[in-house]
């Protein structure tokens, strides 16, 4: 029976808030923990090192995965607000971590790899490619079966945040290439894990129907978050092909993501067309330096279940004084059947030369466009459910506070 009296009974309740509040947090843009607010169990940025961890019997690898796993939820969470900017580059430059923050970030990331030997026991197999030209690796990607899904989805996760960082350390150097060309490596080599992902999916020695499987982030919201930083157009057309097999999954749902991305990369390839200046890094990818690329902006869908996704780009100039911000480029509104199919699609486009009219809708602005959004769910991403399930928040913050 979970009691708090005995916190170590309430470690795996705990650990499933997490892995819920990890999740929602990726789909509901800037929203900030529902959970770390009311709840003493869960972690705070100032204390999460002395947290207790989930112990587990003996050397069984999938035990030790597990355990591994809860350590990168921990440390992720322990720097709440630094890897939600991290990983939604919608974010204006204001409230993005500093270079030191990120570079600290990365150092305690990749400490967590090191110290993960069963994690990554296997990682030669996905590395295989790593000395190879990218415009040289084949595609399809070689599938990477790796002994449990765990390890895949732990892999994913870490190379998914180190990608992201490495992207965002990008757009303060003079020359990305370095940073850009590692995050690309690390897309590839995701391509090769989600390969093998998917030719397991149908495999029964692991049983899949976990309680939590529902709350936890799977394939498709790591392909949806690494398809800005692809190489090729053939990578791009790969991601979108994967993730209308994968459909709904959990809380997320790859046709979706299929469609957001497919929208944003047909308005990139328009822009590269009316694009006359020099990539300095087109050598490297063909769809130019990641900094310039487009950001998709999901939000939650209606009532009515119309899509509303925005596509973004980093501003340079400066706006409002001392705030950097991003511009909006278009937003995208539509329904899908049940198959994923999109109907209904209206496009606006805000951006001369690819819009296809001769008038331009007047450019939203990014910071007033969302700011009663960001108002909404800045205490948590309950902010925008419906009220009577905010209210039920409201009573467990109250509880949690006198208890």
């Amino acid at each position: 029976m979970l009691s708090i009296s005995n916190p170590n009974n309430m470690v795996p309740l705990c650990d499933a808030m997490l892995e819920l509040d990890i999740l929602a947090q990726k789909l509901v843009p800037y929203a900030s923990s529902s959970f770390s607010c009311f709840s003493k169990l869960t972690i705070r940025e100032a204390d999460f090192e002395k947290r207790l961890s989930i112990q587990y019997p003996g050397n069984f690898l999938p035990n030790l995965v597990v355990a591994e796993r809860h350590r990168l939820i921990q440390l992720v969470c322990g720097h709440n607000k630094s890897s939600r900017v991290i990983w939604g580059s919608w974010f204006p430059t204001s409230d993005r971590p500093s270079r030191d923050k990120l570079i600290d970030f990365l150092v305690e990331i990749r400490q967590w790899r090191a110290n993960s030997p069963a994690t990554f026991a296997c990682s030669d197999m996905v590395e295989l490619f790593d000395s190879i030209p990218l415009d040289m690796r084949p595609l399809p990607p070689l599938a990477c079966r790796l002994p449990t899904n765990e390890m895949a989805l732990n892999m994913l996760m870490y190379n998914t945040f180190v990608g992201c960082s490495l992207a965002m350390i990008a757009t303060t150097d003079v020359d990305p290439a370095s940073h850009e060309l590692e995050s690309m490596n690390l897309v590839y080599q995701s391509l090769c894990i989600t390969a093998g992902l998917m030719e397991s999916r149908n495999d029964q020695s692991e049983n899949r129907d976990k309680p939590c499987d529902a709350i936890r982030m799977g394939i498709s919201i790591y392909i949806y978050q690494i398809g800005r930083r692809c190489f090729s157009r053939a990578w791009q057309q790969w991601m979108i092909a994967i993730l209308r097999s994968i459909g709904p999954e959990g809380l997320s749902n790859g046709f979706t993501s299929a469609n957001t991305l497919e929208i944003m990369f047909q308005l990139e390839a328009k822009i590269r067309l009316h694009t006359t200046e020099q990539r300095n890094n087109i050598e490297y990818s063909p769809l130019g330096c990641i900094r310039d690329r487009l950001i998709p902006l999901l939000l939650p869908p209606g009532s009515d279940g119309q899509q509303l996704a925005f596509y973004l780009r980093y501003r340079n100039d400066e706006v409002d004084g001392s705030e950097r911000a991003v511009e909006v480029v278009a937003k995208a509104t539509w329904k899908q059947d049940i198959f994923g199919k999109m109907e209904s699609l209206e496009l606006n486009v805000y951006e001369a030369g690819i819009s296809g009219h001769g008038i331009l809708q007047e450019r939203p602005r990014a910071l007033a466009l969302f700011h009663s959004w960001r108002s909404e769910v800045d205490k948590g991403w309950h902010g925008y459910l419906p009220k009577d399930v905010q209210d039920g928040f409201l009573v467990m913050e109250k509880v949690s506070h006198t208890a």
